[in-house]
């Protein structure tokens, strides 16, 4: 009887191990959405992209196996509502043509509950690696988390992830026509929805060294 416990023990954490699933993060979700924002003395700037993609890996139902994942951002393609100012802060800030992207490796979430449930809201916290401009550091990111059912009988993983972005720690340059238009801090805000029905793309994170 002991033997038998045992086994149903074994194959019970095996099975639940093994749920763990991808959810996909693409441009066929409309409502996925990065914005960028800076809220300086003289002028509120908000940017977004809807080009994210990339994928995360979670039991929502047992948790205890934690998440992992990797989301990359097209930086080449936020926009501001001025062309002008889109040129500059790609070419003179952020130089987009030799970082056209950037990427959040997704380490661990903090006070994450033994299981998800659907239509409740979770505040977390996520610890990652935030790459930028030819280097990353570890950031920590302010999670709200709502798991959802769909009517095709699927579910989604609604996500708002953030954190700031301070310009200096990670060598961007501030243009001297902006420098008063434009905060040293950065909030950075990410919108998105994780999916069973969106394909899963492999993200391969560049080799930047870290800074401290």
């Amino acid at each position: 009887m002991i033997k038998n416990v045992l086994i149903i023990s074994m194959f019970s954490v095996l099975t639940s191990s093994a749920r763990a699933v991808d959810y996909g993060v693409g441009s066929l979700n409309e409502s996925d959405t990065i914005y960028i924002e800076s809220s300086a003395k003289l002028e509120f700037i908000r940017g977004s992209t809807q080009h994210i993609n990339g994928s995360f890996s979670l039991d929502p139902d047992n948790t205890a196996e934690g998440v992992k994942g990797a989301l990359r951002v097209d930086l080449r393609t936020l926009k501001t509502g001025i062309d002008k100012r889109d040129e500059h802060m790609r070419d003179n800030h952020l130089h987009t043509v030799k970082y056209p992207y950037a990427y959040f490796e997704l380490i661990s979430v903090e006070h994450l509950p033994p299981q998800l449930v659907f239509d409740s809201d979770y505040k977390l916290k996520a610890v990652g690696n935030f790459y930028i401009h030819g280097n990353y550091r570890e950031v920590e990111a302010d999670l709200k988390v709502v798991r959802k059912k769909l009517p095709s009988g699927g579910e989604t993983l609604n996500v708002v992830a953030r954190f700031d972005l301070e310009l200096d720690k990670y060598k961007i340059p501030r243009p001297k026509a902006l420098f008063l238009k434009l905060a040293e801090n950065i909030e950075i805000r990410a919108v998105f929805s994780g999916s069973h029905q969106i394909t899963v793309q492999s993200i391969e994170l560049p080799d930047w060294p870290k800074l401290h």
